[in-house]
C-alpha cells in the first residue's frame, strides 16, 4: 500500500508540475494535436482520399500524443529525481512509472474533450468505445517498458535523450497517421509494418474511426508486442539498476 501511495504521489506531482503556471493547463494536452490536425488538413486533405479526413487523424494523433509525450518525459526521469532516489531510497522503477501513469490520466481528459470534437467529425458513440480503455493499457504496458529501458540507459548515456528526441520525428512518418496505408508503396511497407507504433495507432483507430472491435489477430500482435517491450525493459533495468546511485 505504501507504495501504491508512492506512485499515485509522484504521478500526481508529475502532472500538477507539468501544467504549473500555464494558463491553458491541461488543456494543452488538446491544443497540442488540434494544432497538427489544422496543418494536416491544410496539407494534406486534398489529396489524401480518406473519406472523414478530420477523425481519421485525430484518432491517430492522440495515441501519438500520449506515446510521444510518455517517452520524452520519462527518458530521464531517473536523472531528474536523483535527489528521491538518493534520499527516500525510492525504487527507481516508480519514475519511469509515474510518468506512465500522469500521462495516461492526461490521455483520458483529452479522450473527453476530443469525443465532443469526435462526434461532430462522425464519431459513432456506442458501447465499443469501450474497447479504448484495454487498449490504453496495453499501449501504456509498451510505454512503460520502452521507458524503463530509455531511462536505464541514460544514466550511463546521457545522449540517449537527445538521440531519443532525433528519432522521434522519423517514427511519426514511419506512422500511418496523416497518411493512409494504402498510399504506402510495396518497397517501404516493411518499414512502416515493423514499427510497433503502427499496431497501436491501427487498434486505436478502428475503435475511433472505424467504430469496429478490432480483429483478435490485431490484439494479439499487440499484446506480444506490449509484453516483449516491457520484459526487455524490465530485463536491462534489473541489470542496470543496482549501478544508478553511483552513475548518477
Amino acid at each position: 500500500m505504501q507504495n501504491i501511495n508512492r506512485i499515485y504521489a509522484l504521478s500526481k506531482r508529475n502532472v500538477i508540475l507539468r501544467y504549473k503556471n500555464s494558463f491553458a493547463g491541461f488543456l494543452w494536452g488538446f491544443i497540442k494535436p488540434l494544432l497538427y490536425l489544422l496543418i494536416f488538413i491544410v496539407i494534406f486533405k486534398e489529396n489524401s482520399g480518406i473519406e472523414n479526413y478530420v477523425l481519421y487523424v485525430t484518432s491517430g494523433l492522440i495515441f501519438w500524443f500520449f506515446f510521444s509525450n510518455s517517452t520524452s518525459q520519462s527518458v530521464s526521469s531517473i536523472i531528474s529525481s536523483s535527489g528521491l532516489l538518493k534520499a527516500l531510497n525510492i525504487p527507481a522503477f516508480f519514475f519511469p512509472l509515474s510518468e506512465v501513469l500522469g500521462e495516461l490520466f492526461n490521455l483520458f481528459l483529452t479522450f473527453m474533450v476530443f469525443l465532443i470534437l469526435m462526434n461532430w467529425a462522425g464519431l459513432v458513440y456506442d458501447f465499443r468505445l469501450l474497447l479504448i480503455i484495454p487498449c490504453a493499457l496495453l499501449f501504456s504496458i509498451f510505454i512503460y517498458g520502452l521507458n524503463l529501458l530509455l531511462s536505464s540507459i541514460n544514466v550511463f548515456f546521457r545522449d540517449v535523450g537527445i538521440i531519443w528526441g532525433t528519432i522521434q520525428p522519423a517514427l511519426f512518418f514511419l506512422t500511418p497517421i496523416a497518411y493512409p496505408e494504402k498510399n504506402i508503396k510495396a518497397d517501404y511497407r516493411t518499414f512502416i509494418e515493423n514499427n510497433p507504433i503502427y499496431f497501436f495507432i491501427k487498434l486505436g483507430r478502428g475503435i475511433f474511426y472505424y467504430s469496429e472491435a478490432p480483429p483478435l489477430s490485431l490484439w494479439i500482435s499487440c499484446t506480444i508486442i506490449a509484453f516483449s517491450m516491457f520484459l526487455i525493459g524490465q530485463f536491462v533495468f534489473n541489470r542496470l539498476k543496482n549501478q544508478f546511485i553511483s552513475a548518477i
